[in-house]
């Protein structure tokens, strides 16, 4: 029962009577305890974000985890189970525990299928699996979801949604162990649009591509006629934005990861270059009471001196197979940098924790040059924070315009009548100029409402959507 209808109800005369009726309450209901649980791996962390109880304005608690692993094996389920005891430690004992969990866009395949219409009963479903099965050789091992997105008489469009069993089945039993109820599972995107709605109603049954703009990453969300289709993610985001210089695209990645594995795989090839036989022996024979510094520094010099003298020629084959060797070795052992922490985050700016599975310093990266281009191609320098925030965002710009000029199948089930981008309030000032140009890019780019949702809420819309679990879009809600 809520406050306004107890002060309501004749039947309470004093205030007594309220107090006992209050006391009552109490006793007979069990406070909930929402909490959605988020794996991301753009970051490497997982999400805890919590709210006490349905009220509107109830506090909410935002704790993060970090894990190492890089797979989806049992040793990351055991990493996602000893976070989850970690975190049940510190609720209410007596609560209810209802959890929704967010997987990764990662670990969901998306997919769009056009199939010939089929006027017999049960034609279009055989037709469909027998198209999938076809499609994906795991077919057997996924978790597969289709609902139709566009139809006519020639052709029926499915929008195709999959996971692996194994995921799904793991994560129930990491939940069931730590005595959790699982409410509802979905994935990222799907999650993001559904909060999305229930910020902005009038996003419902809408066409549109979502630009969620995070600390360190963006996301694109492809939505058709009010179902998440299809998803994209780009490594740069708000602390991108907020730069006071200028940057161009190709700088936002210092090397492509296949560059980056032939960079390595020379370094390593190099490392295992046979040596001569004095050379590996310099050491060999030399005591503690010898004076080993002086022939270190002469070995040293004739290294050097053998280094300035021209190469001998080499086999080229023998070259390459020690590269392909050291591919191979780089491949087995990805270096990670982990970071574990559980912190409170309450606001959006605190929200961004940096965390990253795979840390490439860009100190130890060759450095490489901008790209040089011609005169008639450069825009004018601007001299403002703002402008300059308007050029690094026309970047994000030119993302979302390729994805709806490339992803037809996508757009010819419903073409995007808008671009909504979630974006601060100190940032919003660049979609003015941005739709100013709406003569050039053919469409809106429209921010998502801030006004009576709080900074936490409105930066963590996929984690949000897990407090209503029967308002998640059920295309893709597992």
């Amino acid at each position: 029962m809520q406050l306004s209808n107890i002060f309501q109800s004749k039947k309470l005369q004093s205030i007594g009577e309220f107090l006992n009726k209050d006391i009552s309450i109490s006793k007979n209901q069990t406070p909930e305890y929402l909490t959605t649980i988020s794996i991301d791996t753009q970051r490497s962390v997982f999400h805890f974000y919590s709210q006490f109880g349905e009220a509107e304005g109830s506090e909410i608690k935002h704790y993060i985890k970090g894990y190492t692993s890089l797979q989806f094996n049992d040793m990351f389920f055991q990493e996602f189970r000893g976070a989850i005891a970690e975190f049940i430690a510190n609720m209410p004992p007596d609560s209810i525990r209802k959890v929704a969990v967010v997987l990764p866009d990662a670990v969901v395949l998306t997919d769009t299928v056009k199939i010939p219409t089929l006027k017999g009963i049960g034609q279009t479903p055989k037709t469909l699996e027998a198209t999938l099965a076809s499609l994906y050789r795991n077919y057997k091992d996924l978790h597969v979801m289709a609902r139709v997105i566009d139809q006519n008489k020639t052709f029926t469009t499915f929008g195709v949604v999959a996971v692996k069993t194994s995921i799904i089945s793991s994560v129930y039993a990491a939940c069931l162990e730590n005595r959790l109820t699982i409410t509802a599972i979905t994935y990222s995107s799907n999650a993001l649009a559904s909060g999305a709605t229930l910020v902005f109603p009038k996003l419902k049954n809408a066409s549109y591509l979502f630009m969620d703009i995070k600390g360190v990453y963006t996301r694109f969300t492809f939505v058709v006629k009010g179902k998440a289709v299809g998803f994209y993610t780009v490594p740069f985001g708000r602390e991108f934005l907020r730069k006071n210089k200028l940057t161009q695209e190709d700088m936002l990645f210092d090397h492509s990861y296949a560059e980056l594995m032939v960079l390595t795989a020379r370094e390593a090839a190099k490392a295992k270059k046979p040596k001569d036989a004095e050379e590996v022996e310099v050491f060999a024979d030399l005591d503690e009471d010898e004076d080993w510094e002086e022939e270190y520094n002469e070995a040293e010099a004739a290294e050097t001196a053998e280094d300035t003298q021209e190469p001998a020629e080499q086999d080229p084959q023998a070259v390459m197979d020690a590269e392909a060797e050291a591919v191979e070795e780089m491949v087995a052992s990805v270096p990670v940098e982990t970071g574990e922490s559980t912190s409170t985050i309450d606001e959006e700016e605190k929200d961004e924790e940096e965390y990253h599975g795979i840390h490439l310093d860009p100190e130890q990266l060759a450095k490489k040059p901008p790209r040089q281009l011609p005169k008639f191609m450069l825009r004018p320098v601007p001299t403002t924070k703002e402008g300059i925030a308007y050029e690094n965002f026309r970047i994000l710009v030119k993302w979302a315009l390729t994805l709806i000029q490339e992803n037809e199948k996508i757009t010819s089930a419903g073409k995007p009548e808008f671009v909504c981008v979630n974006i601060p309030r100190d940032l919003m000032h660049v979609l003015e100029p941005t739709n100013a140009e709406i003569g050039e890019n053919k469409i809106a780019f429209i921010p998502m409402p801030r006004d009576g949702k709080s900074a936490s809420i409105l930066a963590n819309l996929e984690l949000y959507a897990g407090f209503f679990p029967r308002q998640i879009l059920p295309f893709g809600k597992f």
